[in-house]
This record gives structure tokens, sequence and C-alpha cells, in this order.
């Protein structure tokens, strides 16, 4: 155990050899931070933009949601064997989207 007033032969070593050039480094390749003003611009700009695209999204839903509804209430008014076979493509057109969206991630295998 190291008593406290021990002198570090190894750390005294580091300091000679490398201080100066550590201190050059660091002053170097001092990260940019951003002053508060800046970071809060940033972020309420960015939170806004994901509030606007959330709100085209649902808007997007709904008005698809509305059009289906509406042509599968005209279709079941007409005939119930063409209802179904609306269903089965709306089903289908869902499957085959989730498909698109998803079926492109592969797993790869480590390589060595």
């Amino acid at each position: 155990m190291k008593k406290p007033n021990e002198v570090n032969h190894d750390q005294q070593w580091f300091d000679n050899q490398f201080k100066e050039a550590v201190t050059r480094f660091d002053a170097t390749h001092a990260p940019n931070v951003p002053n508060l003003q800046q970071l809060e611009a940033f972020v309420a700009g960015h939170k806004q933009e994901v509030k606007r695209r959330l709100w085209k999204e649902l808007l997007l839903f709904w008005l698809t949601a509305c059009f289906i509804f509406g042509v599968m209430m005209w279709v079941i008014d007409r005939n119930l064997v063409w209802f179904a076979v609306l269903q089965a493509l709306v089903a289908a057109g869902g499957v085959g989207f989730v498909i698109m969206t998803y079926g492109r991630r592969k797993v790869r295998t480590w390589r060595s």
C-alpha cells in the first residue's frame, strides 16, 4: 500500500516525458461545446420537426382509414362476397407492406 507522502516515480517519469505533449494534444483536440442557447434552439427545432412529421403521418393514416372504411361500407351495401374479397385484399396489402418494411433486415454472421 502506498503512503500519502511517498513519491510515485512512475508518475514523475511520465510527467517529465509526456506532460507537455499531452497538454498540446488536449489543447489542439478540445471539443467544441456549443453554448446553451444554441443547444436549446437545436432541441426545439428537432422537437418541432418530429411533431410536424408525426401529425402528417397521423393525417395520412386517418385519410387512408376513412377511404378504406368508406369503400368497405359501399361494397358491403352491394354484395357480401365483394366485401370479403376487399377484406382479403386489404389484409394482403398489409402483410405485403410489413414484409417490404421488415423483410430486408438480414442477420449477418461474423466473418473471421
